[in-house]
């Protein structure tokens, strides 16, 4: 499920003649979808007590990213038993992970018809019925898991990424809020958790949260981002641009990092630095215009000062 990206407030103009870009954020997906184009593998079906073994084989087959070859296990699978839940379970798990939204809102769909107190079959409905821009009806099927399961961290955060689709932002952090109780290492929880702060402009709370999800997972590039962003909020730009060059030495080719890089050296007064990091993200993407002018206004500015040094 995606994300929602962070939106800074606006940066503050040292120099009259450039107007100081907004801070590009990124926009994090959360539970990324791995799809293959491998030949799926031909499986036989022996008796009904394997089919045990081949569910075990198809969720193995979804942890491996292969959903093409796992759709195949649970097709054979419901040709020969069309009442087993956890092979509808498992078909719509692959057809989402395959992108095939309406054939996983039928197969979850089919899975609860047959068993009403399957909390997966219930998360499964909602993140396809989110992603098929579905909002109210995913918290329905949200709201329906956690009547069975209050505990359970992944409902709250899912339920908060929806809330986050429907601008009711305090609902949100609220849902988020539980999952990191229930589960205080749930690094996207505290991620997400950090942007919605920011948000509702709770930015010191925010920046704990971030500390938090770096903590957790300390490769993750928006999170160094994100950190970078709401440091850059609270002015402390000279530590956002350390949490940006984490980002970067995670990802040299980060345009985000690089832009925003720029943005903070600019607050700093450190006009030469800041130019080099927009040249930086304009030879990521030429067609950042907003990267552009504003070194093209640094460039005028700087030389206008002292032009030997352009």
């Amino acid at each position: 499920m995606s994300l929602q990206s962070l939106r800074l407030t606006a940066l503050i103009a040292l120099l009259t003649s450039i107007t100081i870009p907004t801070v590009i954020t990124s926009a994090q997906a959360a539970g990324v979808r791995q799809s293959t184009a491998a030949v799926p593998t031909t499986f036989v079906l022996a008796q009904a007590q394997d089919h045990d073994s081949l569910l075990k084989q198809g969720r193995a087959l979804l942890d491996d990213g292969k959903p093409d070859q796992a759709l195949a296990v649970f097709n054979q699978v419901l040709a020969a038993d069309a009442k087993n839940v956890e092979a509808w379970l498992g078909q719509g798990n692959a057809f989402y992970y395959l992108e095939q939204y309406e054939g996983a809102i039928a197969a979850y769909k089919r899975a609860l018809a047959l068993d009403a107190q399957s909390v997966a079959s219930w998360v499964g409905l909602g993140n396809a019925l989110d992603d098929t821009k579905q909002p109210e009806a995913a918290l329905k099927a949200y709201d329906q898991a956690l009547k069975l399961d209050a505990n359970d961290a992944n409902v709250w955060y899912n339920r908060g990424v929806t809330l986050g689709r429907l601008h009711r932002y305090p609902e949100e952090a609220a849902a988020y809020d539980k999952a990191v109780r229930l589960q205080p290492n749930y690094a996207s929880a505290w991620y997400n958790r950090g942007i919605v702060l920011a948000k509702l402009g709770r930015y010191t709370d925010a920046l704990a949260a971030c500390d938090q999800a770096v903590r957790l997972d300390p490769k993750r590039v928006d999170a160094w981002i994100n950190r970078g962003n709401v440091q850059f909020d609270l002015k402390r730009y000279q530590e956002a641009i350390k949490s940006y060059d984490r980002a970067l030495a995670l990802q040299q080719n980060s345009e985000d990092a690089w832009f925003n890089r720029g943005a903070a050296l600019i607050n700093l007064n450190r006009y030469q630095e800041a130019i080099a990091s927009f040249n930086a993200t304009l030879k990521i993407n030429p067609n950042n215009a907003e990267a552009r002018k504003t070194r093209d206004n640094l460039l005028k500015r700087v030389e206008q000062f002292n032009p030997e040094v352009v």
